[in-house]
Parts: structure tokens; C-alpha cells; sequence
């Protein structure tokens, strides 16, 4: 069973999906030597439980194995590396013995879904996902434009929730789900919520008319 370096987050990092890694502590760092001389590459987990600085934290029981695409080292001895979510993985036993967590992971795939049905939800998921982004550049009152997403279920299945501002354990959630079917009618749930939220800030604000009350005379 392979072994892997983690670096806990508060972040969830989806395949297929890039993510920009500040690193510096000394522990981190050590882990990306590490990876760096054994031509490895370490997985980013969300933390259950604890901080990202400083003391132990609690992972979740799956993450997503990151691949390593740039490195920048700067003067101050904090490293800015860049890199894309490969596979997901669950862990399957801890190991605190060094400065940074290891664990043996066993890596996940996607069960098989019928195309057919993974290509209707994703049609609904890409109309959907098309009019939030629409709502968010009226929000920002930047200018509209095309909007570039790819057709491909599992893709598309993993890029939604990577773009929506949801909470982590919502997107820790759809991390763990085992199917492209199931992740995307989950991520069209949560973009009907959001779009909901949205539509409500764009809405005009509602005047109530008061009436002057009566006041006898003297």
C-alpha cells in the first residue's frame, strides 16, 4: 500500500483542479525537500479538526494527491509551489513519527455511471452553473462574457464545487462521493441554493408604506 506526505489544509483540493501553496514552516518545508529528492509527490487533505500552523491537526479520511507543476523559492525562506489535483486517495493509517504526517492511502476511483445520464445532469449542471456565474460578474458589475466549461461529466463534476463559495464540509462532502452521477446532482443542489442567495441580493429593495398615525385635537 503506497505511502504519501500530507499537508493538512482548510482547503479542499479537487482533481483535475490547480491550487497555490504558501509553505513555510520548517516542517513543510522538509516535506517538500523530501518530495522533491524521491521525485514524489504528497497529498492535500482538509482538516477536520485543528490548525494548519503550529500544533497537530485532524484530517479528514480523503484527500487528493497533489502534483507538483512549479516552485518558487524566495529570499525569505518561504516557498510558493503550484500544483494540480491528481488522484483522490483515503487514508487508511496515520503516521505521526516524522515532523509531517504520512499515511498509507489506498487510492479511489469513480464507479462506473451510464453516460447517458451523467451527460444529462451535467447539461443541467453547466445551464445552472453558467447563469451563477452570470449573477456573480452582475454582483461584481464587471462585464459579461462567454463563459469557457468543459462538456465533460467528470470534469465539470469536480470543477463546480472547486469554483462555488460553499462551506469546506459541503466541499469536503462532494470530494468523497464515489460518483460523477452523485457529485454533480449535488453540486447542481448547491448551485440552486446559491443562486437563491444571490437572486436575493440583486432583488429590489421592497418599500413598505407607513401610515402618519391620527392624532386628536385639542
Amino acid at each position: 500500500m503506497p505511502e504519501i506526505a500530507l499537508f493538512p489544509l482548510h482547503v479542499v483540493l479537487f482533481p483535475h483542479m490547480p491550487l497555490e501553496l504558501h509553505v513555510f514552516e520548517p516542517r513543510y518545508r522538509s516535506m517538500l525537500r523530501d518530495c522533491e529528492d524521491n521525485g514524489s509527490s504528497f497529498g492535500v487533505i482538509a482538516i477536520r479538526r485543528g490548525s494548519e500552523v503550529g500544533g497537530p491537526a485532524d484530517p479528514h479520511r480523503v484527500g487528493t494527491l497533489a502534483r507538483i507543476e512549479g516552485v518558487e523559492r524566495r529570499a525569505s525562506g518561504s516557498i510558493t509551489v503550484q500544483v494540480a489535483g491528481s488522484a483522490r486517495f483515503e487514508v487508511v493509517r496515520l503516521d505521526r513519527r516524522r515532523p509531517y504526517l504520512t499515511a498509507e492511502v489506498a487510492y479511489l476511483r469513480d464507479r462506473l455511471d451510464d453516460e447517458g445520464e451523467a451527460r444529462a445532469v451535467a447539461r443541467a449542471a453547466l445551464h445552472s452553473f453558467a447563469a451563477y456565474a452570470r449573477i456573480l460578474r452582475q454582483l461584481a458589475s464587471r462585464p459579461e462574457g462567454p463563459i469557457d466549461l468543459p462538456d465533460d461529466p467528470e470534469l465539470l463534476s469536480y470543477l463546480i464545487p472547486a469554483t462555488l463559495a460553499i462551506e469546506l464540509p459541503a466541499k469536503q462532502r462532494l470530494l468523497e462521493m464515489d460518483g460523477t452521477v452523485e457529485r454533480l446532482r449535488e453540486a447542481l443542489r448547491l448551485l440552486r441554493r446559491e443562486r437563491a442567495l444571490l437572486d436575493h441580493q440583486l432583488a429590489p429593495p421592497v418599500l413598505t408604506a407607513i401610515r402618519p398615525s391620527r392624532q386628536s385635537a385639542n
